[in-house]
């Protein structure tokens, strides 16, 4: 198993990951600290376990509590979980591309993968799969010195009316939901316009256009969807 800075238990690192995971998505939504009760809630735990398993991690510097700020993460413990995450992203391409997974299974099959492999089996499946830049998701995939790009993308029902952007990232793993938005042919890569933002957190209606990327026959080359609201705020374009 690799060690990364010095941890050498696999529920260290996930907890590490998990905190970087929901202080991002915090930071994306305005949201200003992490919560031992948000992060037991992901990690399907009790609050008990997740406050014991935050001293063992205080204790060994890879984060940092407070009343006030919550629970952060300091340097060694945010290269600790991007290192991590960067693993499970590669991963993910590599059962999509190679093995042939579809881009609902792979993050199952890149959970039980990530603390099992070697750093030549990351290193070649890094080159095998041309240096990915991002997961089958749209998620950015950190450089191997813990380094992670800076993307201006906007949720689908932050864009204005008429407004087109080319989707980049889906912000949810449940493999329902993205075999659900596969059928919709609403993936990564695909332009979209938004046509209609029903008030009250009502459905969200958009237009499909046909890119390098999209597989739609001539008929289908543009299409109109619906979305609940909820749906739509997990979805994340590069306005154009």
């Amino acid at each position: 198993m690799r060690t990364f800075c010095g941890i050498v238990t696999d529920g260290m690192l996930d907890y590490l990951a998990t905190i970087y995971k929901i202080s991002n998505n915090h930071a994306s939504s305005g949201a200003n600290k992490v919560t031992t009760t948000a992060l037991a809630e992901r990690m399907h735990v009790s609050t008990a376990a997740a406050s014991s398993m935050l001293k063992r991690l205080e204790e060994s510097r890879f984060v940092e509590r407070s009343g006030t700020d919550g629970i952060r993460l300091t340097e060694q413990g945010q290269l600790a979980a991007l290192q991590l995450i960067r693993r499970h992203r590669l991963l993910e391409v590599f059962l999509l591309d190679v093995m042939k997974f579809t881009w609902d299974q792979v993050d199952v099959e890149a959970h039980r993968l990530e603390h099992a492999i070697s750093v030549e089996f990351e290193d070649r499946m890094d080159k095998l799969c041309g240096y990915p830049t991002h997961c089958p998701h749209g998620d950015p995939i950190p450089t191997k010195d813990g380094k992670l790009p800076v993307e201006q993308l906007v949720s689908l029902v932050d864009m204005q009316i008429g407004q087109q952007g080319v989707l980049q990232r889906v912000g949810i793993t449940d493999a329902r939901v993205l075999r659900y938005l596969s059928n919709l042919k609403l993936t990564p890569g695909r332009t979209v316009t938004l046509i209609e933002l029903a008030p009250f957190n009502g459905p969200v209606t958009l237009e499909l256009t046909l890119d390098a990327r999209a597989e739609l026959d001539d008929s289908a080359a543009q299409a109109s969807q619906i979305l609940g609201n909820e749906l739509a705020e997990q979805l994340f374009v590069m306005p154009l």
